[in-house]
This record gives C-alpha cells, structure tokens and sequence, in this order.
C-alpha cells in the first residue's frame, strides 16, 4: 500500500507523518523480517492512519501517516512489535 496524498486538504486530514528505517547486519536477515511482517501489513485494515511498508537492502522503511497522535502510537507499536518478534524468533 502506497501512501498516496491529494492538495491541502488531504494534508489536513494526515497531519503527522514520518519515517522510522530499521537497519540489519545483511540483506538476508531484513528479506526474512520483511517477509514475515509483510502478512500481518497486507491483512490488518488501518482507518486512521497509512502505512508504506517495503524493504530496502539492508533496511526496513516504515512511512506513516496518521491522524491523531493515538493513531501513530497504536500503527507504530504494531509494526515495531511484529518487526521485534521476528527477530526474536531469528535468534531461537
């Protein structure tokens, strides 16, 4: 899902918005993260927020827009604690 905006009033809607890039040691170990994020990304219907979620090398972009402040805390801990979960499970 790309994130997609229209003129002013579009922004208006989408008041915060940012970047968080979650770096690994190798391109393999972000694929495999990736991956196993990319489900829950593709099945969970967010209304208050928009979500671009894509691999880039060695990293993980997460781009955001959200409308309120509870909109962010609640689409950021989901995916910082998918993408926390698949690296613990890496590591068994």
């Amino acid at each position: 899902m790309g994130l997609q905006r229209g003129g002013v009033a579009e922004e208006k809607t989408w008041p915060i918005e940012g970047v968080i890039e979650v770096s690994f040691p190798d391109e393999e170990t972000a694929r495999i993260v990736y991956e196993s994020v990319l489900y829950e990304h593709e099945s969970v219907p967010y209304r208050r927020s928009r979500i671009e979620f894509l691999r880039d090398g060695k990293k993980i972009v997460i781009r955001f827009l959200a409308k309120d402040n509870s909109a962010l805390r609640g689409t950021l801990n989901s995916y910082l604690r998918w993408i926390k979960v698949a690296i613990d499970s890496l590591e068994v």
